[in-house]
C-alpha cells in the first residue's frame, strides 16, 4: 500500500480486510511518512512481538530499532526559549501510536492506546496512554499501531477505514478545539485529534479522544502538532479477522477478572462509586496533595516567606520548632468527588473505555431547554467529574477548594488540548512567582481575560493569584494560543513550568527552578514524594521522569523519615510489572481486580504463547533497560551524566512540608541516603554507578 495526499474521502469499495498474520497481533505497522505525504504497511518480525509483548515494551522496540531521527540535524535545532537543543522537534522525530494485545479482545478495562515518542517537554523518552474505544478500533481494522515521521508542510489529517488509509488536507480544521474537530469528523469512527495548544506546539499539549480521554504527560499534542497532523480517523468494519490462539482459554480468564470485578462493585468499594476522585481527602490526610505550587501538601497554603527557599525556617517537625504560618485552609471535601455528587444529584457514573465494568467517570446529566439529558453527555461544558490529579493540579494547586470550580478548568484542557497536570503547574508557579516578587520587570503580575467568563469581562484585569476560580480557564485558553518564542510571558509559559522557571532566574537572578516540581522535566503529578518513603525513586528512575503509573508498593510505606534502600528490590519487581500492564495494555485501575495469573493466562490464550510469569517479567525488564539506554545515548550527546538527571528537583529534596502529618520531611533522610538508594537501584538494575546500562 502507498497512497499520497488526497483531498477526497476513503471510498467504500476501496475498502480491504486485513488478515492478522499472527495469533493476537495483526503483525504490521501503518507507517505513514508526513514528508513525502504516503502511507503503508511494514510488518513486524513474531519475534519481537512475543519479545516485547505489544503495547509499550513493541513501541519502545520500534523505537530504538526502527529510530528515524537524523541527529545531525536535530542536535542543532534550538529551543524557543531555552539555550539548548530541542531534538524531539526535528520532523524526523518518530511519534508512535500503539495498541497491545488486550486491545480488539474481551478483557475488561481494555480500552486503552499508548503514544511513545521522544517528549517535546522533556525531550527524552515519554510513553502514555489514552481511553476511549480508538486502541480497540485500530486492532480491529488490521493494524498494531503507527509509526509516523515527516511533517507535513501543512495541516493534515490521517484517515483509516480497515486496510485503506488516506491523508488529507486539513487546513479546514486549523485553529479548531479537540470538540470541534470530532463534531466535524463526525461518522468517520473513533477521532484523536490535537487542540490549539497542540497546533501552536505547546509543550504541554495533549492528543485527546471521545471529548475527555487524554494522552495527557509529555507534550506529545506538540509532538503531533510539529508534524501537523491534526486528527486521526479510524473505522473498522469487521471484527472477523481478530485472531486469537485459543477462545475458550481467553473466555475463562475473562470470566474470573469479570467475577473478582463485580465483587468489588457489590462490596461497595468507593473506587467503582467515586473512581479516582475521592483522592483529595486521602492525599491531604497523608501529606500528599499539592497545594499552591507544591508550597504545601495538605490543602493549607502557607505563609511563603517563611518558606526555606524564600530565606525562612521552612517546615518541621512538630517537636522541633515553631510550624510555618498557614493563611488558608482548603476544605479537601469540597474537592472531592463525593462532594461533586452531593452538588449534582442528577450525575450519573458512565463508562468510556469498552469493555469496562467499572465506570470510573460520571457525568451530570442536566436539563437544557426543558429536556433533560439521559445518555452521558459529549461536548458539553461542566458535565464531566474531574479525576483526582485534575482536582489537585487545577484545584488545591491553585488555591482552589470546589470540585465545581475545578470543572471549568478541566473543559478549558479537553477543548484545548492541555495536560491537566502540566497545565496546573504552569499556571501555579506564576502564582507563587508573584506571590514572592520575582517576576521580570517586563511582566505584569496579572493579564487580560481574552473573553467573559464568571466575575470577568473580556479585557477585565485577572490578577496571578491563588484562589481565583475563572483564572484556570481564562489563562489556559491564552497558553493554548501562544506559540513558544517570544519574550511575552505565556509565550515563555507554553514551554512548561521548568523552562519557564529557568528563563525567569536567568533573567532576573531570583532562584525561580526551586519554586518547580519534577524529574527529568515532567511535572511531578499530584502525589508529594515528601509524604511516602520510597516515592522518590519511584520518579527518579522512571524513564518518562516523575510519573506515578511506572510503579508502586503493596504496603504503606510510611514517611520517608527512614531510609527505603529496603524498599528498592521491590520497587523494581513493581516497575517490571507495570510494563507488562501496559505492553499488553490494561487500563491501570483494572489491575487489583485482575491478578497476574489472570493476566498470563490471557496473553498465552490470546498470543498461543506458553510464557511463565517470570518469563514475562525478563521481557519486561529488558523493555525498561531499552528504554533507559535510549535516553542515556541522548544525555551523552549533550555531554550529560545519567546519574544527575535522575535528581529530584530542589523543592522536593530540600524544601520541608511545612504543615501536617508530613510536617518537616523532604524526599530522602538526607543526602547520603538518597545516595545510597540510587545505589543499590543501580546495582540491582545491573547498571554502573552513574546509572547506565
Amino acid at each position: 500500500m502507498n497512497y499520497s495526499m488526497d483531498n477526497g474521502s476513503v471510498r467504500w469499495d476501496d475498502v480491504m480486510l486485513l488478515d492478522w498474520r499472527f495469533d493476537g497481533f495483526p503483525g504490521r505497522v501503518l507507517w505513514v511518512d508526513l514528508s513525502q505525504g504516503t502511507v503503508e504497511a511494514k510488518e513486524i518480525p513474531h519475534d519481537w512481538l512475543i519479545e516485547s509483548m505489544g503495547g509499550k515494551g513493541l513501541a519502545t522496540r520500534l523505537l530504538v530499532e526502527w529510530d528515524t531521527t537524523d541527529y545531525d540535524a536535530a542536535m542543532n535545532l534550538k529551543h524557543p526559549v531555552l539555550d539548548r537543543v530541542d531534538t524531539a522537534r526535528h520532523p524526523t522525530n518518530p511519534l508512535l501510536f500503539m495498541t497491545g494485545p488486550y486491545q480488539a479482545s474481551t478483557v475488561g478495562s481494555s480500552g486503552r492506546a499508548v503514544v511513545v515518542t521522544r517528549s517535546p517537554l522533556t525531550d527524552v523518552y515519554i510513553d502514555t496512554y489514552i481511553g476511549g474505544n480508538i486502541g480497540h478500533v485500530l486492532r480491529q481494522a488490521g493494524w498494531d499501531g503507527l509509526f509516523i515521521t515527516g511533517a507535513s508542510n501543512h495541516l493534515c489529517r490521517l484517515e483509516i477505514v480497515d486496510g485503506h488509509a488516506q491523508l488529507h488536507d486539513a487546513t479546514e480544521l486549523a485553529g479548531m478545539t479537540t470538540w470541534q474537530v470530532e463534531q466535524t469528523l463526525e461518522g468517520k469512527g473513533e477521532c484523536l485529534s490535537i487542540g490549539p495548544a497542540g497546533e501552536h506546539g505547546v509543550r504541554i499539549a495533549s492528543p485527546l479522544t471521545a471529548g475527555r480521554r487524554a494522552a495527557g504527560r509529555g507534550g506529545t499534542g506538540a509532538a503531533f502538532g510539529f508534524k501537523n497532523l491534526k486528527a486521526v480517523t479510524v473505522k473498522s468494519t469487521s471484527k472477523e479477522e481478530v485472531r486469537f490462539a485459543s477462545e475458550a482459554s481467553l473466555k475463562s480468564a475473562v470470566k474470573i477478572q469479570r467475577q473478582e470485578m463485580g465483587l468489588r462493585r457489590r462490596s461497595g468499594d468507593p473506587f467503582y462509586a467515586f473512581g479516582t476522585s475521592r483522592g483529595p481527602i486521602y492525599a491531604s490526610e497523608n501529606g500528599r496533595m499539592p497545594t499552591a505550587n507544591y508550597s504545601s501538601t495538605n490543602a493549607m497554603i502557607p505563609k511563603f516567606s517563611e518558606l526555606k527557599v524564600s530565606g525562612g525556617q521552612g517546615g518541621v517537625v512538630a517537636s522541633d520548632g515553631s510550624p510555618v504560618t498557614i493563611t488558608t485552609e482548603l476544605d479537601a471535601h469540597e474537592l472531592s468527588g463525593e462532594h461533586w455528587h452531593e452538588s449534582l444529584p442528577d450525575a450519573k457514573q458512565s463508562a468510556c473505555c469498552a469493555p469496562c465494568p467499572i465506570a470510573c467517570e460520571a457525568a451530570d446529566r442536566p436539563t437544557i431547554d426543558g429536556e433533560k439529558i439521559r445518555k452521558r453527555p459529549i461536548h458539553l461544558n461542566r458535565v464531566d467529574r474531574p479525576e483526582y490529579e485534575t482536582l489537585a493540579m487545577l484545584g488545591s494547586n491553585l488555591g482552589l477548594t470546589s470540585s465545581l470550580d475545578v470543572m471549568d478548568g478541566n473543559d478549558a484542557c479537553n477543548r484545548l488540548g492541555i495536560d491537566t497536570i502540566s497545565g496546573g503547574a504552569a499556571l501555579s508557579i506564576v502564582c507563587e512567582l508573584v506571590e514572592h516578587g520575582w517576576l521580570p520587570e517586563h511582566w505584569a503580575d496579572h493579564f487580560h481575560a481574552p473573553f467573559d467568563f464568571g466575575r470577568y469581562k473580556q479585557g477585565d484585569v485577572v490578577p496571578w493569584q491563588f484562589g481565583i476560580p475563572e483564572l484556570p480557564p481564562l489563562a489556559l485558553a491564552m497558553l493554548a494560543n501562544s506559540q513558544p518564542g517570544d519574550d511575552g510571558l505565556f509565550s515563555v509559559l507554553a514551554a512548561g513550568a521548568v523552562a519557564f522557571s529557568e528563563y525567569v532566574e536567568k533573567t532576573t537572578g531570583h532562584p525561580a527552578t526551586r519554586l518547580t516540581a519534577h524529574c527529568k522535566g515532567l511535572d511531578l503529578p499530584a502525589w508529594d514524594p515528601r509524604g511516602k518513603r520510597g516515592n522518590a525513586m519511584a520518579y527518579m528512575t522512571a524513564n518518562v521522569g516523575a510519573s506515578h503509573m511506572r510503579a508502586g508498593y503493596k504496603e504503606p510505606t510510611g514517611l520517608p523519615n527512614s531510609s527505603a534502600v529496603d524498599l528498592m528490590e521491590e520497587l523494581i519487581e513493581s516497575q517490571n510489572s507495570i510494563v507488562i500492564r501496559d505492553s499488553m495494555i490494561l487500563c491501570a485501575f483494572a489491575k487489583g481486580a485482575t491478578p497476574d495469573r489472570v493476566m498470563l493466562d490471557a496473553w498465552n490464550a490470546i498470543t498461543g504463547d506458553t510464557a511463565s510469569w517470570d518469563d514475562l517479567m525478563h521481557r519486561a525488564s529488558i523493555q525498561w533497560n531499552l528504554a533507559r539506554s535510549w535516553n542515556v545515548e541522548h544525555w551523552d550527546r549533550l555531554g550529560k551524566n545519567p546519574i544527575e538527571t535522575d535528581l529530584l528537583s530542589w523543592r522536593l529534596r530540600k524544601e520541608p512540608i511545612p504543615a501536617g502529618v508530613a510536617a518537616g520531611m523532604v524526599s530522602f533522610v538526607d543526602d547520603q541516603d538518597e545516595k545510597a538508594c540510587m545505589e543499590k537501584y543501580y546495582s540491582l538494575r545491573g547498571w554502573d554507578e552513574n546509572g547506565r546500562p
